[in-house]
């Protein structure tokens, strides 16, 4: 464990029903938000859902005609002259309830499904009650509430996994664009960086030295060799600056020297730069871990260091790094100020955090999990945990020491 400049700090819904509340807004479907809305107090449904409740009220009225037909007289003629016998008619009356209940499930979602499925069941009933054939009615009743439930919680969860789909591709794709964005953002800092820093200092150095060059015998030694020590630290100026842009790139010492002493020279960067202490804990053992898992947890880091040292507003931070169980466990936290954590992919791009994007993704592609924890003026907490199998992947070639 170590910590730049002062000894090692030790840290360790368902969619919506028919007349949703308030409160059952941030459910509804996102299909009924078209079209105008009509206002209750407390209380709405859109334009488009009352066409689907009339549906949904005209198949229940019309299932309750044909059930109980023969007992009304429009109808009882028509009944009695049937060749399909009454309790098989009744069976299939029963059956085509299931319509205006999955259909109420897919548009209103859960609450929805199972209150048109009460009103089934509140239909049927006193007709198998008042039949002559219980011995069959009764179950067939309870069957199709059963069926109707089941019915309405597959509707309502393969509608859930489709909007999970839907929103994680949503997600990614607005994390592929602002991931380009910020390519093309840092391309545009690194370009600018030499123009205007490393480009404009080779300039003066070629001119001092052209200026050196045509007085070398006029000037004095004394006075040449000074502005040559002049011209020489520029030149180690300049090259200090290259090294910089190199190292941000990336660190020649992660691939040199290993994972912990670049997350050492990572502290040591943040401290410099920022004035954030950033303890480092290393209790792994590192030699049989493969590029990319290093490569992978540094990025991490780097990221959430940067994070840290910019938007927390923290005094000190903790990146710990052992093995848990059968993989490798990374964290690091801070004092800062906190965040209020998305609870999806979609939400942290779409809310400019797209570092979180991003270290998610990494941690995704490499089969570990990855979890933040925060709450506004408590700290931040970012864990890490990869598989044995990600860790001994892709070792260091030959001449690289781990």
């Amino acid at each position: 464990m170590r910590m730049p400049g002062t000894p090692a700090i030790a840290r360790g819904t368902a969619p919506g029903a028919l007349m949703p509340s308030t409160a059952d807004r941030a459910t509804w479907s996102p299909s009924d938000h078209t079209g105008s809305y009509v206002s209750r107090p407390g209380r709405w449904i859109p334009a488009r859902g009352r066409l689907h409740v009339s549906m949904i009220a005209a198949a229940m009225a019309i299932g309750t005609a044909l059930h109980y037909g023969d007992t009304l007289p429009v109808l009882a003629a028509a009944a009695a002259d049937s060749p399909v016998s009454l309790a098989y008619r009744q069976s299939v009356e029963r059956i085509l309830f299931l319509v205006p209940v999955m259909y109420a499930a897919y548009v209103f979602g859960l609450r929805g499904g199972l209150v048109t499925l009460s009103l089934a069941g509140a239909i049927m009933t006193p007709r198998a009650l008042i039949g002559g054939a219980l011995d069959h009615a009764t179950p067939e009743v309870a069957g199709v509430m059963a069926v109707g439930a089941l019915a309405t919680l597959v509707i309502v969860q393969q509608q859930k996994d489709v909007e999970t789909q839907r929103r994680m591709h949503e997600g990614l794709g607005e994390f592929v664009r602002q991931t380009l964005t910020a390519q093309e953002d840092e391309r545009n800092r690194i370009a600018l960086e030499l123009h205007d820093d490393t480009a404009q200092a080779l300039l003066v150095i070629s001119q001092r030295l052209d200026t050196l060059s045509g007085h070398a015998v006029e000037r004095p030694p004394i006075r040449l060799a000074h502005e040559l020590l002049e011209v020489r630290g520029a030149v180690l100026r300049t090259l200090s600056d290259l090294r910089r842009i190199s190292q941000g790139l990336r660190p020649r010492i992660l691939d040199d020297h290993g994972l912990e002493a670049a997350l050492d020279w990572l502290a040591d960067q943040i401290f410099e730069e920022h004035g954030v202490r950033i303890g480092v804990d290393v209790s792994a053992q590192l030699s049989t871990y493969g590029r990319n898992t290093q490569l992978l947890l540094f990025r991490i880091a780097q990221e959430a260091a940067r994070n840290v040292a910019r938007h927390s507003g923290a005094a000190k931070a903790m990146i710990t790094l052992c093995e848990d169980g059968d993989g490798l466990m990374m964290r690091v936290t801070d004092d800062g100020r906190g965040f209020s954590v998305p609870p999806t992919l979609s939400e942290l791009t779409g809310s400019g955090r797209l570092g979180l994007a991003g270290m998610s993704e990494r941690v995704r592609l490499m089969g570990g999990t990855f979890s933040v924890r925060s709450n506004p003026a408590e700290g931040s907490t970012i864990e890490v945990r990869l598989p044995r199998a990600a860790i001994t992947a892709a070792p260091f070639p030959p001449g690289r020491r781990p």
